[in-house]
């Protein structure tokens, strides 16, 4: 078997900047894709995920492990593979670090329903999480929303939160002159866009920290029995998720406000796919919209592609 060429996390990022990755999956998001299901399996106190997808002459799979173990031993909690193939030779072209894919497409998708819901005057922004998303959902908010002003950063161990408030401003090019603080929850959660991105199986935000016109970006809750919002916000919300059928079986936040009693399928307002067509928006500046993202094994085939397209491997 021929070696493949293999993409590193600063290879995808060189060659996909986050603009880029934020317009390829508004474009595919717009032309509805094909949600194929991933498959997750539990080993070792972790989980081992496999998410195939196709698109026209490309296909992949990501072969992800999740170790919550690995946050004591100071190594990555998500680490993978991608695999992408050219359909149309039926071989293997490349692969890629999978865990960097996760880390830009996840903050792009935000961003493309961010563009769509957030009220353009924003200039608050409030990230809960310290983990990889954390800078990525930074950089991709700043991308659509320029304008934001003050970021603040709210985390289970201060320390973690003073490390990319210390990674954000370090780079001069990245803050621009934008106020960033360690916050509290409550802090972060008082800002005019919020991103949520941590492993919580406890509610974190609730709709008395949230003020109106607020839009909220939930990420983190990626099985039925995590959450990262409580019931009443999510019934204060106008809530779109990226796929239904994909909502349906791993949306956390939204499955428990169910159970609660609070909330049901029925009030869904849309999917991803409505935002990127444009024909889901905010109703008024008071709004609260909620975008809940379980991530798609078609976000990764979109970044692999370009990167492969940029090395001539299609």
């Amino acid at each position: 078997m021929k070696q493949l060429p293999s993409f590193d996390a600063a290879d995808i990022n060189r060659l996909t900047p986050m603009h880029t990755a934020i317009d390829a999956l508004r474009d595919c998001f717009a032309g509805r894709p094909t949600h194929i299901a991933r498959t997750p399996l539990a080993a070792s106190d972790g989980e081992f995920m496999l998410m195939p997808a196709v698109d026209g002459d490309v296909a992949g799979i990501k072969l992800l492990m999740i170790q919550p173990k690995n946050i004591d031993r100071g190594r990555p909690v998500i680490q993978g593979t991608y695999v992408l193939f050219n359909a149309d030779a039926g071989e293997p072209v490349a692969l890629f670090d999978g865990a960097a894919l996760t880390n830009l497409r996840t903050p792009a998708i935000s961003a493309v329903a961010t563009d769509g819901l957030a009220r353009q005057d924003v200039r608050t922004l409030g990230i809960i999480g310290s983990g990889p998303q954390a800078l990525g959902h930074i950089d991709a908010m700043l991308c659509v929303r320029p304008d934001v002003t003050d970021i603040v950063v709210a985390s289970r161990t201060s320390a973690n939160a003073a490390a990319i408030v210390a990674a954000i401003t370090a780079d001069a090019r990245r803050v621009g002159g934008r106020s960033v603080t360690v916050g509290d929850y409550a802090a972060a959660a008082a800002c005019d866009v919020v991103c949520t991105a941590t492993r919580s199986t406890e509610p974190l935000v609730d709709a008395a920290m949230v003020r109106p016109g607020t839009h909220l970006n939930a990420v983190g809750a990626y099985r039925t029995d995590m959450r990262e919002l409580a019931t009443d916000l999510v019934a204060a919300s106008t809530v779109v998720v990226d796929e239904l059928h994909a909502a349906y079986e791993e949306a956390g936040d939204m499955v428990l406000a169910i159970a609660d009693g609070g909330w049901s399928w029925d009030r869904l307002a849309g999917d991803l796919a409505d935002v990127a067509a444009g024909v889901l928006r905010r109703t008024s500046a008071e709004e609260i919209t909620l975008f809940k993202s379980s991530g798609l094994a078609v976000e990764d085939l979109v970044i692999a592609r370009i990167v492969a397209a940029e090395m001539n491997l299609l």
